[in-house]
């Protein structure tokens, strides 16, 4: 199997961002843990690993096959996965195709994150969870636990239409618990609580050395000044 084999709507735009923020983590800051609430079949996990450094954790959390069945997954999410392989198996194959060890995998609920991973030790949060205003609220809330100063949250589906719930529980955490974003894709949007200047710089770098283009994007909310990473043409 080749990376671009692996399911999921982890889209190379975001691919690229991922690897220079995390990349640019691991140059400046000490090691720390990263997250993923909502891993599919692994495609972003997959890479997330890359950027591992020995001595840093990976969690991994996701109801698997369970998701069909649980009251803890969407409506919609159940009758969306019911057919699929989405199977704890599944993912831990793929995993091991690119990896020579698995994260640590927590299948359960995303609300059940913050009992395995511990406050304020977490570098890098990646939120793909549960779509409803409440489920993506509280999956926010734990990443604010669970990351240390100056942390990222990569948080999906911001802006699709299919998931106001989402949308509305995304900017809440902006407009009224300090969330700041610094970056964002069609498909997700880059923030952190600490200083977001050395991220944006980070993604202006990136972009600068590659085919993606940007555009500004301010949000005129306290001062936020924010990038819009997208294709040339």
């Amino acid at each position: 199997m080749q990376y671009k084999d692996i399911p999921g709507w982890f889209m190379p735009i975001d691919q690229a961002a991922f690897a220079w923020l995390l990349a640019h983590q691991a140059a400046t800051q000490p090691p720390g843990g990263v997250v993923e609430l909502g891993v599919f079949m692994g495609k972003s996990a997959v890479l997330i690993g890359n950027h591992l450094r020995p001595d840093e954790v990976f969690t991994a959390c996701d109801l698997f096959q369970d998701i069909a069945t649980s009251d803890e997954a969407d409506p919609d999410e159940r009758r969306f996965f019911r057919d699929k392989d989405l199977t704890l198996a599944a993912f831990e194959r793929i995993y091991l195709t690119f990896h020579k060890a698995l994260p640590r995998i927590v299948r359960g609920p995303s609300s059940t994150v913050t009992r395995h991973v511990a406050p304020a030790s977490a570098r890098f949060v990646h939120v793909d969870a549960g779509k409803s205003y409440d489920r993506v609220r509280q999956d926010i809330a734990s990443a604010r636990e669970m990351l240390r100063e100056g942390g990222i949250v990569a948080l999906s589906d911001y802006r699709k239409s299919g998931n106001p719930g989402c949308m509305a529980a995304v900017w809440d955490a902006v407009l009224n618990q300090g969330l700041r974003p610094f970056a964002n894709t069609e498909f997700k949007l880059y923030a952190t609580w600490g200083d977001p200047a050395p991220y944006r710089q980070a993604v202006v770098a990136g972009a600068g050395a590659s085919d993606w283009a940007l555009a500004e994007a301010p949000v005129a909310l306290r001062d936020t000044e924010m990038v819009y990473l997208h294709r040339k043409g």
